[in-house]
């Protein structure tokens, strides 16, 4: 869905979310995107409000998105269940994601901050499962 100049940009508003909330819970199967045209605003604004908030689930997909280089030639690794598992060992040891960050990027040598890792933490905390749980390719599971 390609956003349009006319798309409402920024916070969403209190009435805003409550609509996105209303709009979810009838619908058999919340969708953002239909929710985002309603109120004229971008997909992504939606989704994030949905998955924060426990509205949708997104189940996590290892091995699917190989790393690559954006047009502004930003270097992207998608997350491993490796890394995750790490992740979620260091936040219950009481790490904030500053601190993981920096033991993530020291352990496994791929750069992580602390936003990074905190968007991370929300996106595992939408999973309903365990990490144990996740499926994984066959090149991960020797990891």
């Amino acid at each position: 869905m390609r956003a349009s100049s006319s798309i409402i940009r920024g916070r969403l508003s209190p009435d805003e979310r409550a609509e996105i909330e209303r709009l979810a819970l009838r619908m058999r199967k919340p969708m953002p995107g239909p929710i985002a045209l309603k109120l004229n605003r971008h997909v992504a604004t939606v989704t994030w409000f949905m998955i924060r908030n426990g509205l949708i689930e997104r189940p996590l997909h290892y091995g699917h998105q190989k790393p690559h280089v954006r047009k502004n030639g930003v270097a992207v690794r998608p997350y491993s269940a490796r890394e995750d598992r790490r992740i979620i060992a260091l936040r219950v040891e009481g790490k904030n994601p500053r601190e993981i960050a920096e033991t993530i990027t020291a352990e496994i040598g791929v750069q992580r901050t602390g936003h990074s890792v905190s968007v991370r933490l929300t996106m595992l905390a939408s999973y309903t499962g365990s990490p144990d749980d996740l499926t994984l390719p066959t090149q991960e599971k020797a990891a």
